[in-house]
């Protein structure tokens, strides 16, 4: 008797046994030459990522987090850089995640710039 959640599919015989890809999200199993996940729209074709939206997505995580001028305008920068060179090249992966390190970097940014001027209206009228 077959496992509960087992299925099996019936090969002709000598058909070769292609490895079956699996959504690296989801885990639904994939059709051959798939490119993305119809269950949960996942881009599944691999191959290389940006470093430098990588590290923009995670300077600007850090600049909301911990210190918001001090990485979020790195954010920006290596964000911009990362969206040029995924134009360039387009087999690069990391589109979405640019453009996440920008959003964070410059809500960062924003977030830092309204600290500052909270400090220095604090400075210049303390008790009003």
């Amino acid at each position: 008797m077959a496992e509960r959640g087992s299925v099996s599919t019936p090969r002709p015989p000598g058909a070769a046994s292609a490895p079956l890809q699996l959504c690296t999200c989801c885990g639904e199993p994939l059709a051959p030459g798939t490119d993305v996940c119809p269950r949960c729209n996942t881009d599944v074709r691999g191959g290389a990522t940006s470093q430098a939206a990588r590290s923009a997505l995670v300077l600007g995580l850090i600049g909301l987090a911990v210190m918001p001028i001090v990485f979020s305008v790195p954010a920006i920068i290596m964000a911009v850089r990362a969206r040029r060179e995924i134009a360039r090249n387009p087999g690069l992966h990391g589109r979405d995640a640019a453009g996440w390190g920008l959003a964070t970097g410059i809500m960062g940014t924003v977030l830092g710039l309204l600290l500052i001027l909270t400090v220095v209206l604090g400075i210049v009228s303390p008790g009003s």
